[in-house]
């Protein structure tokens, strides 16, 4: 007893910052202890389910899968609580590895038990709506909101099966009522917001995300990131919302400055680089953030001049780490790699572990033909942070246009080439790239266009990151192909475009087929 006493005391602590890829000390002796119990006694249905729990927490979900499975086997029928507990990981996990179907089932085995249970039947619905099932998705939800009637989360899901049914007044009323039971949390609106997105409505989910963004007051990026995703699609939609906004008050600088950021964030240079232009014109706007944010603007526009002018003057304003980096990328576009090297020392004299210093570091020796040096802040960028894959992509490159070197570059790219599940589509095109460049062409290929064909609602810099990969590895017309789906939903990034020549990821190999 006193050895489960222990495991149950210290498995909340175990869990923190753990993952299936790195388990910190703590943990491995908590599944040591689990497993000594389990070799005593294999049917412990306490301690199988402990570790059940364990293993999900560390997203070892087929690991959990095993162990919950056994743990129903030996539970009695007596342990009603137990057994609905373990129903509803069952349920998580079925949930987690995309089995809705089992997962549909083993909530119901739980609400057989308890059916009146508020998150069960929370469970029931989401994954009603996995399934495409929203009638019974609505059901769920309805029987929630009988148990709270100013339930929030029964509002909104009821809503979401609404317009899964194409009843959008009904939804439209359940929003009404989901937003009067917390009307002052910014959470509300994002919630909101994303219902009118899947209507459709794209200037009505902006205009919730605006409020979302008035009343997190630095609480979360969500709002933010939020509008941002959404002026990624539907630009015009934000800029509408954002225009009223600004008509409807006095205090417009707040409103601009949003204006201009997302307009830039979601590439929308052009927008940008007026917005930024107005706030400019006025005391209040001329600050280091604005100037840095306007010289990125003009280098996406391949103002090259314009862009190393605003540098300068953010860093005038503020000394710091964000606005050396900036300085150090225009002026490396500017072909002034030996200032480009003075602004990233100096960034790294404030940060020396600032991965993008040493980036931008290494990128300037290389254009010094320095390239010991640049193989040294591009190693100590690998280790400060070994999953930015742009950095050994980097390293890689140098290293194979160094004769000496050229096998750890092989290694390298084998490396990259072997990522598991890369998040992004920037790191599925570097692991593609790399692929090819370890001599996987086939595997390279397949790479991409499963990335290609499995992302919904690609972006243009989804198109642009495809024309990059296709550009390097000689299927120009797949590569123009990408390009002129990039440029059809809005790619401004010039520079880009018709400029950048970083190692090789960029387009320049098909830069002659553009108009």
């Amino acid at each position: 007893m006193k050895i489960k006493a222990f495991f149950l005391a210290v498995t909340l602590l175990a869990c923190t910052g753990a993952n299936a890829q790195q388990i910190n000390p703590i943990t491995k002796a908590v599944l040591r202890g689990y497993q000594e119990i389990l070799n005593e006694n294999p049917k412990d249905y306490t301690t199988l389910y402990q570790r059940a729990t364990q293993y999900y927490n560390l997203s070892m979900y087929d690991e959990a899968l095993v162990d919950i499975i056994k743990a129903l086997d030996y539970t009695p029928e007596k342990e009603k609580e137990l057994r609905i507990d373990e129903y509803s990981m069952l349920t998580d996990i079925y949930i987690q590895t995309k089995e809705y179907d089992k997962a549909l089932s083993a909530v119901n085995n739980a609400l057989a038990l308890s059916p009146k249970d508020y998150a069960l039947l929370y469970k029931k619905g989401n994954v009603a709506l996995y399934l495409n099932r929203p009638e019974d998705a609505y059901e769920s939800f309805a029987a929630m909101q009988r148990l709270k009637s100013r339930s929030q989360e029964a509002f909104f899901g009821m809503a979401r099966a609404d317009i899964m049914m194409d009843k959008k007044e009904d939804a439209k009323e359940l929003i009404k009522q989901a937003e009067n039971a917390d009307p002052s949390n910014y959470l509300t609106y994002c919630r909101i917001g994303e219902l009118y997105e899947d209507m459709r409505e794209d200037e009505n989910a902006a205009a919730n995300y605006l409020s979302a963004f008035s009343l997190a007051d630095n609480k979360s990026s969500r709002p933010l990131e939020s509008l941002i995703r959404l002026a990624d699609k539907n630009y015009p939609a934000v800029e509408a919302a954002i225009q009223y906004a600004i008509s409807r008050t006095s205090n417009t600088d707040a409103l601009y400055f949003l204006q201009a950021s997302i307009a830039f964030n979601s590439g929308n240079f052009r927008q940008a680089y007026d917005g930024f232009t107005r706030l400019l014109q006025s005391r209040e706007g001329q600050i280091a953030s604005v100037y840095a944010n306007m010289a990125r603007c003009c280098l996406a526009l391949d103002k090259i001049s314009e862009a190393t002018t605003n540098a300068d003057l953010a860093v005038i304003k503020e000394n710091s780490v964000s606005t050396l980096l900036v300085k150090a990328e225009t002026e490396l576009a500017a072909n002034n790699p030996s200032a480009a090297l003075l602004a990233a020392t100096k960034a790294l004299s404030i940060d020396a572990n600032s991965t993008e210093a040493l980036v931008q570091s290494a990128l300037a020796n290389i254009a010094l033909k320095d390239t010991k040096a640049a193989i040294q802040s591009l190693n100590e960028a690998a280790m400060t942070d070994p999953a930015n894959l742009y950095a050994r992509m980097i390293r890689a490159y140098v290293n194979s246009n160094t004769p000496d070197n050229a096998k750890e570059a092989i290694i390298e790219y084998g490396r990259i080439g072997n990522t598991l599940d890369p998040e992004t589509f920037r790191d599925v095109t570097y692991k593609a790239l790399a692929q090819c460049l370890a001599g996987k062409k086939l595997d390279a290929d397949e790479t991409m266009k499963r990335a290609i064909r499995e992302k919904e609602n690609k972006t243009k810099d989804d198109y642009y990151l495809a024309a990059v990969y296709y550009a390097q590895t000689g299927d120009l017309a797949t590569g123009k192909e990408m390009i002129d789906k990039a440029v059809s939903l809005g790619y401004q990034n010039l520079y880009n475009l018709y400029t950048n020549n970083t190692a090789n990821l960029n387009i320049a190999p098909l830069r002659h087929l553009l108009k």
